[in-house]
C-alpha cells in the first residue's frame, strides 16, 4: 500500500553528519526565511527565486529566476499535513497556470519546491526517495519508477491568426537540501527538496518573441511590461551557456561531478555553430562527461548518504546536440530545441503522400499537428483564465 506524503514526512531519519557540517551560509540564510512559519508564500518565493537566481549552478536557471519567468509551487509544513488530494490539487492548479503563462511566453520554467525543516535535515535513504518519487506522482499524475527520465510539457503560442503553437519536453530533475557540501552539490537547493522543469528550446522562442513584441510596441506604441526578454536568444547562445554550466560545476572533495571534455586536437564530424570564448575554446562542444545522468528523474544515487562520491558512479556521456545539429539522426533538435508545432490552420493531409516517404527518424522529428481541444491540459490552461 503506497504511504502517504504525511507518513513519509514522519519516516524520515536526522542526517547525524548535517548536525556536524551544517550548511553552506547561503544556504542557512534561505533557510531562515523558508522555515519561517510567519513569512508569508511571496515572501519564500521571493527568497527562493533569489538564492536561485544568485546561487543555482546552470545559468539557465540563473537567468530564468533573475528575469521572473520561473513559477513557483511552494508545499510547506502545514500543507504537507494534509491529504495526498489536498497536496495534488495545490500542485495541479500552479501547474494549470504555468500552462498558460508558458503559452504566453511569459513563463519558461517551473519549480516546485517542498519546504520542511524536517525534509531538509533528513538523512539520504529510501525513505526520503520514496517521498521525493510520491511528491513526483502527484505532479506528473502518471507513476514515477527511480532512475528514469520523465518530461512534462512546455506550449507556446505564436499571436497571430493562424495561433500557431508550439510545444517542448521540459525536463522534471529533482534538487534537495541533503546535495549542499556532498559531492553531487551541483543539485542542490535550501528548503527541503524540490523539482526544477525547464525547457531551453522554449525560452529562446520565448525570448525571441518578447523581442519582437518590444519592437512593435514600439513602432505602434503599447505595453510592454508583459513580455520579458532573454539574453538566451538562439540555440547558438545556449550551446555557450550550457557548456560555460558544464564548466563551472562544483569542486567537492571529489572533484566535479560533471566535466566538458578537451578535444586534444582532434575535430569532430559536426562543425561547432558560434565561436567559442577563451574559456571554452578546445573544449568538446558536441558532448560532456558527467557521475550521474542529468536528464533521469529521481536518480537513486543522490539517496544515499555518501559525502565522497561512490567507487560505483561510473563516468557517462551526456549531448550538447541537441541544441544546434539539425539532421535526421538528431530528432532532439527539433522535439528539444525548435520546438513541435502542434495547432495550425494548415490542412496536415495536404502533404500525406509525400510525407509517407520520410525517413522513419524524420518521421519522429516531424512537428506533431492536433487540435488544441485534444491537449486537455491545454485546453483546460487557457479556459480558467477566460
Amino acid at each position: 500500500m503506497t504511504k502517504s506524503i504525511k507518513e513519509l514526512v514522519e519516516s524520515l531519519s536526522p542526517d547525524p553528519w548535517r548536525e556536524e557540517a551544517g550548511f553552506s551560509d547561503h544556504v542557512a540564510d534561505a533557510h531562515a526565511t523558508l522555515f519561517d512559519p510567519a513569512a508569508s508564500e511571496s515572501s519564500k518565493i521571493q527568497k527562493l527565486s533569489s538564492w536561485i537566481g544568485k546561487n543555482q549552478s546552470c545559468l539557465f536557471g540563473r537567468i530564468a529566476a533573475n528575469k521572473g519567468l520561473l513559477r513557483f509551487c511552494i508545499l510547506d509544513e502545514s500543507l504537507l499535513s494534509e491529504s495526498d488530494a489536498t497536496i495534488r490539487d495545490k500542485i495541479q492548479t500552479e501547474r494549470t497556470i504555468w500552462d498558460a503563462e508558458s503559452f504566453d511566453g511569459h513563463k519558461s520554467g517551473f519549480v516546485l519546491a517542498v519546504l520542511s525543516r524536517r525534509i531538509a535535515n533528513a538523512l539520504p535513504s529510501v525513505e526520503l526517495m520514496e517521498l521525493a518519487r510520491r511528491i513526483c506522482e502527484l505532479y506528473l499524475l502518471e507513476d514515477i519508477e527511480i532512475d528514469r527520465i520523465y518530461t512534462d510539457w512546455a506550449f507556446l503560442e505564436k499571436p497571430g491568426p493562424g495561433r500557431m503553437t508550439f510545444k517542448w519536453p521540459a525536463g522534471v530533475n529533482y534538487f534537495s537540501s541533503q546535495a549542499d557540501k556532498r559531492w553531487w552539490q551541483d543539485h542542490r537547493i535550501p528548503g527541503g527538496l524540490a523539482f526544477s522543469v525547464n525547457s531551453v528550446g522554449h525560452m529562446v522562442k520565448a525570448g525571441l518573441l518578447a523581442k519582437g513584441m518590444e519592437e512593435i510596441n514600439a513602432i505602434f506604441g503599447g505595453s510592454d511590461e508583459d513580455w520579458i526578454s532573454s539574453p538566451v536568444d538562439s540555440l547558438e547562445k545556449a550551446l555557450d551557456l550550457a557548456m560555460r554550466t558544464i564548466g563551472r560545476a562544483s569542486e567537492t572533495t571529489s572533484g566535479k561531478a560533471t566535466e566538458l571534455l578537451p578535444l586534444e586536437g582532434k575535430s569532430l564530424p559536426i562543425e561547432c555553430p558560434i565561436k567559442l570564448p577563451d574559456m571554452l575554446s578546445g573544449k568538446n562542444y558536441c558532448s560532456y562527461d558527467a557521475y550521474y545522468d542529468t536528464d533521469v528523474t529521481v536518480p537513486s544515487i543522490y539517496f544515499r548518504p555518501d559525502i565522497d562520491r561512490p567507487a560505483d558512479a561510473t563516468r557517462q556521456s551526456m549531448d550538447f546536440t541537441y541544441l544546434f545539429h539539425n539532421s535526421i539522426d538528431n530528432p532532439h533538435f527539433i522535439t528539444m530545441g525548435t520546438g513541435q508545432r502542434i495547432r495550425s490552420d494548415v490542412d496536415p493531409t495536404g502533404t500525406s503522400s509525400a510525407q509517407k516517404k520520410i525517413n522513419r527518424k524524420v518521421k519522429r522529428a516531424e512537428p506533431e499537428v492536433i487540435e488544441i481541444a485534444s491537449c486537455e491540459r491545454l485546453a483546460r490552461a487557457l479556459s480558467s483564465r477566460k
